[in-house]
């Protein structure tokens, strides 16, 4: 079992400031959320490490767009919910088709970049409800949490460590007005699953430094 002081790399993508975190058994690598291929691979080289699987929170292109690349460079399991894994499949849903506007307008006009538009292949393995991955000992939890998107997943990892992606990112609200995002989805579905998640939990978020999930922080998301 992983214990609870474990930390896992970190790598931030400079562009989108998204994070994707990488997991080593001896010379094996999971990772989650993989956001700029380039920075993944250096790192992995570095360490002498081997893709193996790749795990995602949801379907939004600053959180999967080295997916492509790795998958060209590495023999990789990509485990994703379904909804993810047809969002991923489109521009709309996996937002690139509005990122270049999207990064403007939160930049307040500062920034000003190129970024095209892409899909991804649907993920090898989907699941609709929660999902249980075993990977060298290690036990993985993947659970719905739509809302935010329609894919939106959160991942634990041997009851220790919780991955959040778009939710509980610090010193920001729940965002369900961009593209896939639901007001309705995220009161019927999500609230439910953040509500369930055990706390306290060192915390990953898609942006943002670690954190400790206690009861109290989720109250400050209305997670009574």
């Amino acid at each position: 079992m992983c214990p609870f002081s474990y930390t896992p790399a970190c790598l931030t993508d400079p562009l989108t400031q998204s994070n994707c975190y990488i997991i080593a058994h001896d010379k094996q690598a999971l990772l989650i959320d993989p956001n700029n291929a380039p920075l993944i691979r250096s790192y992995l080289e570095a360490q002498h490490l081997l893709l193996e699987y790749v795990l995602l929170t949801h379907e939004h292109c600053d959180h999967m767009a080295g997916l492509n690349e790795l998958r060209q460079a590495y023999k990789v399991q990509v485990i994703a919910s379904k909804a993810c894994s047809d969002g991923i499949q489109s521009t709309t849903l996996n937002m690139s088709r509005i990122m270049e506007s999207y990064l403007y307008f939160k930049s307040k006009g500062s920034l000003r970049v190129s970024y095209p538009k892409f899909t991804c292949l649907a993920a090898d393995i989907t699941f609709d409800n929660s999902y249980l991955f075993t990977w060298y000992g290690h036990l993985f939890r993947c659970l719905p949490a739509a809302g935010h998107t329609p894919g939106s997943t959160c991942i634990i990892m041997d009851s220790a460590l919780l991955f959040s992606g778009d939710y509980f990112i610090p010193g920001e609200e729940v965002i369900t007005r961009l593209p896939g995002g639901s007001d309705e989805l995220y009161e019927q579905v999500g609230k439910k699953a953040l509500r369930a998640l055990p706390a306290p939990i060192r915390t990953y978020p898609g942006h943002g430094e670690s954190f400790l999930l206690t009861q109290e922080v989720k109250q400050t998301y209305g997670l009574y």
